[in-house]
């Protein structure tokens, strides 16, 4: 039983790369769908995207939620489980770097989709789906 601990911060580790790759291509999959459409295409295909722009907006959110959450224990256990005595205090560099990126990726991510939904809005309103 003694494992099991030690399984459990595993597993969160991983799901929190899978929840980091989600919210990554959800935030692409919207920018080439967003390309793709314009606000004078069909009642249809305007309906669709609405759709489409809620379900993956729905696994961004979920997998920011889940990377801020499941950063916690990997934060607190990293020099247990993650820490490379090959790649010594060299690894701390590079964990700055790669932080660095997500959260310019995670910006762009955030200003992009704000736009995007702006024009999920006037969609929303021209097809009276606002409440």
């Amino acid at each position: 039983m003694d494992a099991l601990p030690g399984m459990m911060i595993m597993v969160t580790n991983y799901s929190h790369d899978i929840a980091t790759a989600f919210l990554a291509v959800s935030g692409l999959t919207m920018w080439l769908i967003s390309r793709q459409h314009f606000v004078s295409e069909s009642p249809e295909q305007e309906l669709f995207f609405i759709r489409i722009y809620k379900g993956i907006t729905r696994i961004a959110k979920d997998s920011l939620y889940w990377i801020l959450l499941a950063g916690v224990p990997r934060v607190v256990f990293y020099m247990e489980y993650e820490w490379s005595d090959v790649a010594g205090r060299l690894q701390i560099v590079a964990i700055v770097i790669k932080h660095v990126v997500m959260f310019t990726l995670v910006g762009a991510g955030l200003f992009f989709w704000s736009r995007l939904s702006r024009r999920v809005k006037v969609l929303k309103l021209k097809h009276n789906l606002i409440s």
